[in-house]
């Protein structure tokens, strides 16, 4: 156990401080030092050199190299000093750059910035503006004048956090086990926050709440609330809001647009033509009795309201009280004095000078005097307006709180006789109203449209050349509109929708009950078949078409019917005749069994298709597709089978373990491991190593004899030969320069190697240390022992014995 303990303990190690033998590079700096110098050049340029150590000493070049361990450089780029493999500094000349290394504490120093490292421990470092620091898993941080960063990923899920700096404004963002996030900054401060998956939060946006269904959305000019059945949407640009509470409440205000809804009790609707009030909760803008001053245009008026009843009786007065010093007054428009029917009034008191107006029943009938100015409506009636002008063709009785109002001319008839009877009439529609809104009726030539409607606006029924409908609110709406050879009708009910489309190629029918989504579609197109699908979510759903039917029950349970029909030709009627028609089961899913026509499955294990003249499958990892031309077999690629009319294959892991060609005439391929027979377009391989290989190739060819016995390589470009793996006999030769080496023994034994320069020639054993002689074209020579005695003949012809000239 002990022993098991020092082993891992020393891969450990090992794994470790490894990395500190591989230190800091630079190319353009260390490319100096991996120029090689041999012969007379080496001898000029070494003043030193034997087994001990080599000093090198020329212009701007000095270096020592003792014992093969340690090294120093001092050359025209940086200098660089080492003790193998605890020590290594090299540091650059013409600029900032120094790297530094002791065991596995390291520090690169590259212009401003300072990187520093204990591995595999610990990270570190500096730049402008910039740190960093990190504890591979276990921690990281990192931080610069715009952002920061802190997190601890040994646990990835635990703790991040976040700092960016825009300008003058800091974000901080944070995260905590996932499920919680938040982030301040300098100028929204406390602005994004969320717990996955119960609260989702955005200053400048949003809050979400899904568990109560309650989502909040902010913008600069738009807001938007919902909670449930409540909703809520603002546009400050536009002065413009909307409230529902889905089914019963509405409240819209837009400029010139105005909406009030409490239904079925209360509705108020205005825009810049027409404007319709009806209460029936006893509701208004006023109540009681106020009495206010007014200015406009320099006039000063008394204005008086009073609501009986919360307006169930409703007086409305002003009254000019001083009129405007110097003050200009402004020119109104000449109007027609003549009567007209408007549907939004064209005055009222704010823009009046003397006003008096009447309300009843919460202003479904309305009569206001305006100066010369007079108007009435019964709703849902459009306003009657007329001038003083015109007093004398208007019977109004009585004048002051008038009951009974009748007008007639060639092209408008207008009466009243509140509360029993109203009646409107121009040369394109009529329209009569019975005990207030009790019963109406609307004529109109335009679309020859008839409307009838009981308890206006509750009950209504309508035709026209466009459509036709009939509603009864809030529980029923229908309607047909017919455009072109197109015929749509929609009906609403408070918990379905049903929608039908009807043109010559055919109809189309729509059905939804919401609460329960249960949804029902048809289609009948002459282009198409006859379908239809009914959707009981997510329980059951059924598909009909004249091909077939679908069922699904549960979504693991599904089944289908298909008809094949028998196609004959009569030449003396027409061209194709259904004769027959038969059914089958086109698929059957009972999960995780599946059956159709042409497969079989068990849902993962196997899946099995089949057509007349092929078949495929995949069961428990196995792939087999066969046809009457062949197969192909694939068991996770361990093993595979292909066979075609015109060759047929087997290999196994992609052919690294095993594989096997052929062709009708010849056999291309057997392999077992390396062992084998392998014919390919660019070449051809025997190989029964360790026996022997051989490899033929276009220009060039390969042996191995034996267990590397013995190795050759020829081709074009060179000739390589191999004895005991290299390790024996060793020689390469260019064929281009006729440079070459020789290796007896790795060298041991001896060694001989050219190179193109100076012709320089090398030859030697125990790789130069027992004895060696080069001789250079120029004339230099050189021979040593051990490294220690050496005799040496320059290029000018000067003699040397152990450096010393003789």
């Amino acid at each position: 156990m002990i022993i098991n303990l020092v082993k891992n303990i020393f891969i450990f190690v090992i794994f470790i401080f490894s990395y500190g033998i591989f230190s800091k590079t630079w190319a353009d700096l260390e490319s100096e030092k991996e120029i090689q110098v041999y012969g007379s050049e080496r001898s000029a340029k070494f003043t030193s050199s034997n087994i001990f150590y080599d000093v090198e000493n020329w212009t701007n070049h000095y270096s020592v190299r003792a014992l093969g361990i340690y090294r120093f450089y001092d050359y025209p780029k940086a200098k660089t000093k080492s003790v193998f493999p605890f020590y290594y500094h090299i540091q650059s000349k013409s600029d900032h750059r120094e790297y530094k290394r002791i065991i596995n504490l390291n520090r690169t120093v590259e212009k401003d910035a300072v990187d520093q490292s204990f591995y595999p421990f610990l990270f570190w470092g500096k730049d402008t503006g910039s740190s960093y620091m990190t504890s591979i898993p276990f921690f990281f941080s990192s931080r610069s004048e715009t952002k920061s960063k802190l997190g601890f990923p040994v646990i990835p899920l635990l703790y991040y956090h976040n700092r960016d700096i825009s300008g003058e404004n800091r974000n901080h963002y944070t995260r905590f086990l996932t499920l919680f996030h938040s982030e301040v900054s300098d100028q929204k401060g406390f602005h994004n926050f969320s717990i996955f998956p119960l609260i989702y939060y955005s200053k400048d946006n949003y809050l979400f709440l899904p568990l109560i269904l309650f989502y909040q959305n902010h913008h600069t000019n738009i807001n938007e609330y919902w909670f449930g059945p409540i909703y809520f949407w603002t546009n400050k640009a536009k002065e413009e809001r909307l409230f529902v509470g889905f089914p019963f409440i509405a409240h819209y205000r837009a400029e010139g647009k105005e909406f009030d809804l409490v239904f079925p009790l209360y509705l108020n609707y205005a825009n810049e033509e027409e404007d319709y009030h009806i209460n029936l909760l006893w509701y208004t803008k006023t109540n009681s009795a106020n009495v206010n001053l007014a200015t406009n245009d320099g006039n000063i008026y008394l204005d008086f309201d009073f609501g009986l009843f919360y307006n169930l009786v409703g007086f409305s007065q002003r009254t000019k009280v001083l009129s405007g010093v110097g003050s200009t007054p402004k020119n109104k428009t000449i109007d027609s004095t003549d009567p007209k029917v408007v549907k939004k009034r064209e005055f009222n008191r704010e823009n009046s000078n003397s006003f008096i107006g009447y309300q009843l029943l919460f202003g479904i009938f309305s009569y206001e005097k305006s100066d010369s100015k007079k108007h009435i409506r019964l709703l849902p009636l459009a306003w009657f307006t007329w001038d003083e002008a015109s007093d004398d063709n208007v019977v109004l009785l009585p004048p002051f709180f008038p009951i009974w109002l009748s007008y007639q001319s060639d092209d408008l008839e207008y009466k009243v006789l509140f509360p029993l009877y109203g009646k409107q009439k121009d040369k394109d529609s009529e329209f009569r109203a019975y005990l207030l809104n009790v019963y109406l009726t609307e004529d109109s030539k335009e679309d020859n449209r008839k409307e009838r409607s009981y308890l206006w606006p509750i009950v209504n029924v309508y035709e026209s050349d466009q459509g036709s409908g009939h509603r009864v609110l809030p529980f029923y709406i229908h309607r047909i509109n017919q455009k072109a050879e197109t015929k749509i009708s929609n009906t609403y009910t408070l918990f379905s929708i049903y929608q039908k489309s009807e043109n010559p190629s055919g109809s189309h029918r729509d059905f939804l009950f919401w609460p329960l989504w249960i949804s029902y579609e048809n289609r009948d197109n002459s282009n198409y078949q006859k379908e239809s699908s009914l959707w009981v979510t997510p329980f059951f759903y059924r598909n009909w078409r004249e091909s077939g039917t679908r069922t699904n029950i549960l979504w693991f349970i599904d089944w289908e019917w298909s008809k094949e029909s028998d196609l004959a030709t009569k030449f003396q009627t027409k061209p194709v005749i259904n004769v027959e028609k038969k059914e089958s089961l086109s698929h059957l899913l009972i999960f995780p069994f599946y059956k159709s026509n042409t497969s079989f499955s068990v849902i993962p294990l196997s899946f099995n298709s089949w057509t007349k003249d092929s078949f495929t499958t995949f069961t428990l990892l196995n792939y087999l597709s066969w046809n009457k031309t062949g197969h192909y077999y694939n068991f996770l690629y361990l093993f595979e089978s292909e066979n075609t009319e015109s060759n047929y294959k087997f290999k196994s892991l992609g052919g690294l373990l095993s594989g096997f060609q052929k062709k009708p005439s010849e056999m291309e391929r057997i392999t077992f491991l390396w062992l084998g027979y392998d014919d390919r377009s660019y070449k051809t391989i025997y190989n029964f190593f360790p026996i022997v290989r051989t490899a033929d190739a276009d220009k060039e060819k390969s042996r191995l004899y034996g267990p590397f016995l013995y190795y050759l390589f020829d081709s074009e470009e060179e000739k390589t030969e191999l004895m005991l793996a290299g390790l024996g006999y060793y020689h390469n030769k260019t064929k281009s320069d006729q440079q070459y080496s020789t290796y007896i023994l790795l060298g041991a034994l001896y060694q001989e190697k050219t190179e193109l320069e100076r012709g320089y020639l090398k030859r030697g054993s125990l790789w130069g240390w027992l004895w060696e002689y080069q001789t250079e074209e120029n004339g230099y020579e050189k021979f040593s022992i051990l490294k220690l005695f050496s005799y040496t003949k320059e290029t000018d012809g000067t003699k040397k014995i152990m450096g010393i000239s003789i």
